[in-house]
């Protein structure tokens, strides 16, 4: 019997998630208890692009609390980077330039990155692409060059050292083993080099981001759903698709970004397409735990705001 199709996830439940999320935060340590806070503070500032100001004065006070000298990894690092560059670029302020300057820095630091990324780390590709997309994102909103050629040679490094050499497909990390790449890697990495041709204008980043998403799309894609599993199938690998935010964002809800913004620079409808149906997916997981899809949701105001032509 065939399915009825199943709706994207609906706009009230993103005002839902906000409200729910208001309750979460904790004021002594600007975290959000239960929620990936990284996830948390992108949403809300994706609700505060909108015109919501509840959103954003949430994200502030989560921003202003977020310590930052804790022993952290160098993808929660990364993380936390992000969020406060995107707070940077929806609120220009000097003490938050300086706040995010110094987690962009901090960000490099844990990467073992200080004096630039000149060779292979010992991280995961999914955090290499997620200092990436940062450094980028950071040249632009912050007008640091210095970040942008960080963020390239952080690029050629990925495309240079993180592949199978006999097969070419990406790998989550250097080294002897060098296991296959999961969602994650492959979403982060994307993301990365979309944002590091936002920063540069060279095409060369949306031809390898192109290439890598149809590699992610064979490797992970799931033809008869949706949506992307989380690793390759083999040596004892079971299939297995998530939506929900762990430490950082959700792969799934990563790659529907990455597919709605691939449609909109290539003009590839069935990126988009396939950026729907992987949010049909997800939405009874949204329905049912919407704090814990932050990502997925903001993918489909993303979606939303991509067919009205905001």
């Amino acid at each position: 019997m065939t399915q009825p199709a199943r709706e994207l996830p609906p706009a009230a439940l993103r005002a839902e998630a906000r409200a729910a999320l208001a309750a979460r935060l904790d004021p002594a340590t600007g975290r959000f208890a239960g929620v990936s806070s990284c996830a948390a503070l992108l949403f809300l500032l994706d609700r505060a692009r909108g015109g919501d100001d509840e959103a954003l004065r949430l994200a502030l006070s989560g921003l202003r609390r977020t310590p930052g000298d804790a022993v952290r990894s160098a993808a929660a690092a990364a993380a936390e980077a992000a969020v406060h560059v995107e707070a940077v670029d929806l609120r220009p302020d000097p003490g938050l330039e300086k706040t995010a300057r110094a987690a962009v820095d901090a960000a490099l630091k844990a990467l073992g990155w200080s004096n630039g990324p000149e060779r292979e780390d010992h991280e995961g590709t999914d955090a290499h692409g997620l200092i990436i997309a940062t450094l980028a994102r950071a040249s632009v909103v912050l007008d640091a060059p210095g970040y942008r050629e960080a963020a390239s040679r952080a690029g050629e490094l990925a495309l240079d050292t993180r592949a199978d050499a006999k097969w070419g497909t990406l790998v989550h990390i250097g080294g002897e083993d060098r296991p296959p790449a999961g969602l994650a890697d492959y979403a982060l990495l994307v993301h990365g080099l979309l944002e590091l041709l936002a920063a540069t204008g060279e095409k060369g980043w949306l031809h390898e981001a192109v290439r890598l998403q149809g590699e992610q799309e064979e490797r992970l894609g799931d033809a008869a759903d949706g949506g992307y599993f989380q690793m390759p199938e083999g040596a004892g690998r079971a299939a297995k698709k998530e939506g929900s935010d762990g430490a950082l964002v959700s792969g799934n809800g990563t790659a529907a970004l990455n597919l709605i913004q691939l449609a909109r620079l290539t003009g590839e409808r069935s990126y988009r397409e396939r950026a729907e149906r992987l949010l049909r997916a997800f939405a009874p997981d949204a329905g049912r735990e919407p704090l814990t899809h932050l990502t997925l949701l903001r993918a489909a105001e993303h979606l939303e705001r991509a067919a009205s032509g905001a």
